[in-house]
């Protein structure tokens, strides 16, 4: 057995002691970087998550001083009803009847915005950005209303000559809906148009005229000597004012702001004029009976859109008995 010389030991021992020594500071120095690396790319994804929510706030509009939006309602929230909701200034607001049945519209610039509900609403959502409102409807019972003897002309046989009439009137009409007056009108309620009410069709009642079921009736019918005066039931536009209409006969329509149109039909005299103003109270007409009525009396109709609203529920606004807060609260999906 050969010996190697205790000096050669001794240097093979510094030498794998020196490698060993290395071996530490090389994995030392790699242990470093790792974590220089992982620390830099830490650094890294943080600076690009807050530029992504720096260009999503910026966006979105939304800083301290102007958070998420939210939206309140109060109003008779019934169907033929109406709420006014409140968000931030000309804020878009979701409107629908499912999730999937949806459309906007904008809140003015107090942040109000007024909503109506269709004779036959079943559901209603309502949101800003996350925050919601949903309505569930109980049915209403309406009323039968039988009209027998009326002349063919007014039921449904019509000649070239009324026809011609007929798409006349609804041209006309049809500018009146157009109106968009921006002031909200109704903010001190509706009251009645008449002083003395002798009410003889309620809002909704299907119609049966000479035994055929026609469309709902959607005015409330009161009744009054020709000539009593008509009084505007709420601030407004004078949107329309045509005394030769075929059903209508004569007719007053006035715009209360964000699309809510009242109507009034077969006076017998007009005192407004297209575009004036009118404050509530003022005389607009006269109580006739002209174009398809069998006496003298108003039909008083009301729609926001193309939704059918009960006038008589808006002289039930904002009497504090009948306001209801908006239904449930739900976050917007």
């Amino acid at each position: 057995m050969r010996y190697l010389p205790i000096f050669s030991l001794s240097l093979m021992l510094s030498v794998s002691a020196c490698g060993q020594d290395s071996q530490r500071e090389i994995q030392s120095v790699l242990d470093g970087s790792a974590v220089m690396a992982a620390d830099a790319n830490a650094k890294a994804l943080e600076k690009t998550v807050k530029k992504t929510v720096k260009k999503t706030v910026k966006r979105s509009g939304l800083n301290a001083d102007n958070p998420a939006p939210t939206i309140t309602c109060t109003g008779v929230a019934e169907q033929g009803g109406a709420v006014k909701c409140q968000t931030r200034p000309n804020q878009k607001v979701k409107l629908g009847r499912s999730e999937d049945d949806f459309y906007y519209e904008q809140a003015d610039e107090n942040g109000e915005i007024i909503i109506g509900f269709d004779r036959d609403e079943k559901r209603a959502l309502i949101s800003a950005g996350d925050s919601g409102v949903e309505y569930n409807f109980t049915p209403r019972e309406y009323k039968i209303s039988r009209i027998d003897g009326l002349p063919p002309s007014q039921v449904s046989s019509f000649n070239d000559d009324q026809l011609k009439r007929i798409r006349s009137s609804n041209a006309r009409k049809k500018v009146g809906f157009k109106s968009r007056v921006k002031p909200v009108g109704l903010k001190n309620g509706f009251i009645y148009p008449l002083k003395d009410v002798r009410k003889t069709s309620p809002f909704g009642a299907q119609r049966i005229l000479n035994g055929e079921a026609k469309r709902p009736h959607y005015g409330v019918d009161i009744a009054a000597p020709v000539g009593t005066p008509i009084y505007a039931p709420a601030d407004g536009i004078v949107s329309l004012a045509d005394d030769d209409l075929y059903f209508e006969g004569a007719m007053v329509m006035l715009d209360h702001g964000q699309g809510l149109n009242s109507m009034y039909l077969h006076v017998s005299e007009i005192f407004v004029t297209a575009g004036q103003a009118v404050k509530q109270g003022e005389k607009i007409a006269a109580i006739g009976s002209r174009g398809r009525s069998t006496g003298p009396h108003l039909c008083w109709r009301m729609k926001w859109r193309n939704r059918n609203l009960d006038p008589e529920l808006l002289t039930k606004w904002p009497d504090a008995e009948h306001v209801a807060e908006a239904g449930e609260t739900h976050a917007n999906k």
